[in-house]
């Protein structure tokens, strides 16, 4: 039965100890902080996993991973399978408090981090903090505990004998939960070898491909690019940071680097399919997923587009599809993996003749064990009858005559946002708990997950309300900066339907909520004039301050390239993503651009 391909298939650990021991000097982990050979990944894991057993982590139990993409990473994850344990995938990048609450509610017994975190967050409770270092350091497993001030660990020669099994628990990871708060979701190590297993076969991975890692760490989508790609015995290479976001620059870099296979985030993704490409180069597979595919590629690129769906609850991919580039309309999401099975079904659970429109319902071995701590959501999105473990999701399919599936949205008001699901009830939650604001509703805006926006609507508890910016930096306290409102719109009160819900067709556009701080009344350069102009079209609003900020207006990396690509053309400069990260106001973008003119002119005089 499909349902039963992971519980036989060798888990993640068992299948990279193989690689490590038939081709040892081959390159595992190739990254800015380091390269590390499948022996020398296999024998830093194997010391960070003796380490964790000797502070204490227990067999089953939840360790934090919050580790920026590196090889460090890598060993790190390697390291918490290797001691029977489980890893909480956590995004160095979150803000503070939620990386506390994530830890605090997965109750994780250790936290394995970067120094820069710990530096960061000081202490993490009672909990022992390892941190991993890189370069040379990383490859002679020189470790250090936060009790242990900066010793090193030693090897005693001794392996952990016990690798995990197929039902032991390989990862949570949290998903925006409705009731206020995240929701872990828990995946077992047959789910994830699952995954492993279809993946190596699909796209015939070898020891002679190359992968990439270009996922946030608390994506699960980093699990579905470091796996497989480690399992078959392929190398992988971490995409650096300034490219992510930058679709010439990724295409270059991919290019260099003679990349085979490689996961893009469905926005980037349609960029750069765009692009052209040089023929004869090394990619074979372009894969997507986590937003709805509207493009198809164009004919000739040399490579092939597969998209993909699935969900945290289905171990990463669920279905998967190439595509036409001479197909009709927008493509498919393909049909279902090996491993899963999937279903339409009506409000009553009973299937729909195809080409009738339901909700899938995935069933097989890539089903979760449930929500964290949440034992009614789990009852409440999981079935487990005659028929298997199941997962309801909520969205809305069409089975195709061909036995694929069209993605029709959702049935719920959940959103996606460039690829990361988004409940409005969690920016709710943490907007009211603001003293100034008694009720709020976040709505989306846009098209397409690459372009969307939440707009908050909200009311006042009495007296003046506050500004834009006082609440956008009171969210960052709590959310990740995709789900931060990029307008907020007053209002008196909500309005209700009879039913007493949001009555979402009679509030008022959200352009109402622009600008309502404007920058400093001064009269612009003319640099800040054409820069204005430009950051406007870009974020679809009428004008901008000052000191108003390209992020909290909607700005994300893929917007940032295309401001680049603008400033170039505009004033033959040179702006990094990485400036705009650090320097997001019409002012300071503005000034960047100046100095660089500035020197370009000085540097004209000096050779004339």
């Amino acid at each position: 039965m499909a349902a039963d391909v992971g519980t036989r298939a060798p888990t993640v650990v068992a299948q990279i100890d193989q690689m490590a021991a038939s081709s040892p000097q081959n390159v595992a982990v190739h990254s800015l902080d380091g390269t590390l050979t499948y022996a020398e990944l296999t024998v830093c894991a194997d010391r960070l996993a003796q380490h964790l057993r000797q502070v204490g982590v227990k067999p089953g139990e939840l360790i934090g991973l919050c580790v920026e993409r590196s090889a460090r990473l890598v060993v790190a994850g390697l390291a918490i399978f290797m001691a029977n344990a489980a890893y909480v995938a956590i995004d160095p990048r979150y803000p503070d408090e939620r990386i506390r609450w994530m830890l605090d509610d997965s109750g994780a017994s250790a936290v394995v981090c970067d120094a820069g975190t710990v530096d960061r967050l000081g202490t993490f409770g009672d909990r022992p903090s390892v941190v991993v270092t890189g370069g040379g350091a990383l490859r002679d497993g020189a470790l250090r505990d936060g009790a242990l001030r900066d010793g090193s660990v030693t090897n005693s020669g001794e392996s952990l004998r016990r690798r995990p099994q197929p039902t032991d628990l390989a990862y949570v990871v949290y998903t925006s939960g409705s009731t206020g708060r995240p929701k872990g979701v828990m995946v077992e190590h047959a789910s994830l070898a699952n995954l492993v297993e279809w993946h190596r076969a699909a796209f015939a991975l070898d020891t002679n491909d190359r992968c990439t890692q270009i996922a946030s760490p608390g994506f699960d989508a980093s699990a579905w690019e470091i796996w497989p790609c480690l399992a078959s015995g392929a190398s992988l290479h971490v995409v650096p940071d300034d490219l992510r976001g930058d679709p010439v620059g990724l295409r270059d870099w991919l290019v260099a680097k003679g990349i085979t296979v490689t996961f893009l985030p469905t926005p980037v993704a349609e960029g750069i399919m765009r692009l052209a490409w040089p023929e004869g180069g090394a990619l074979r597979y372009l894969l997507t997923g986590g937003d709805a595919l509207t493009r198809r590629p164009p004919p000739g690129l040399g490579f092939t587009v597969v998209n993909n769906y699935g969900l945290s609850e289905t171990a990463v991919v669920a279905t998967s599809g190439t595509v036409d580039p001479d197909g009709e309309g927008p493509p498919s999401i393909g049909r279902p993996i090996k491993g899963v099975v999937a279903e339409v079904v009506d409000e009553h659970l009973r299937p729909v003749e195809p080409g009738a429109v339901g909700e899938l319902v995935i069933g097989g071995v890539a089903v979760a064990r449930g929500y964290l701590n949440r034992p009614e959501l789990t009852t409440e999105r999981f079935l487990d009858d005659q028929q298997g473990r199941r997962y309801l999701t909520g969205d809305r399919v069409r089975l195709r005559s061909d036995g694929e599936f069209d993605f029709l949205g959702r049935f719920d008001d959940q959103l996606k946002i460039r690829g990361f699901r988004v409940e409005p009830g969690e920016v709710i939650a943490a907007l009211n708990s603001h003293p100034a604001i008694r009720a709020s509703a976040i709505v989306g805006v846009g098209n397409c997950s690459a372009d969307r926006q939440l707009v908050a609507y909200v009311v006042a508890s009495d007296g003046e309300h506050p500004g834009s910016y006082e609440l956008s930096g009171f969210l960052c306290g709590f959310l990740p900066e995709y789900l931060l409102p990029t307008r907020y719109v007053w209002l008196d009160e909500l309005p209700l339907t009879l039913h007493g819900k949001l009555d979402r067709d009679t509030l008022p556009a959200p352009v109402e909520a622009v600008g309502d701080e404007p920058g400093e009344d001064r009269s612009r350069t003319p640099t800040e004039a054409k820069i204005a102009f430009v950051l406007a079209e870009l974020l679809d609003v009428a004008d901008i301050g000052l000191d108003e900020n390209f992020f909290l207006l909607g700005g994300h990396s893929m917007l940032g390239a295309q401001l680049i690509v603008r400033l170039e053309n505009l004033f033959a400069v040179e702006i990094t993503l990485r400036y705009l990260f650090d320097h997001p106001t019409l002012a300071e973008i503005a000034a960047g651009v100046e100095r660089q003119m500035a020197a370009a002119t000085a540097g004209a005089s000096r050779t004339g």
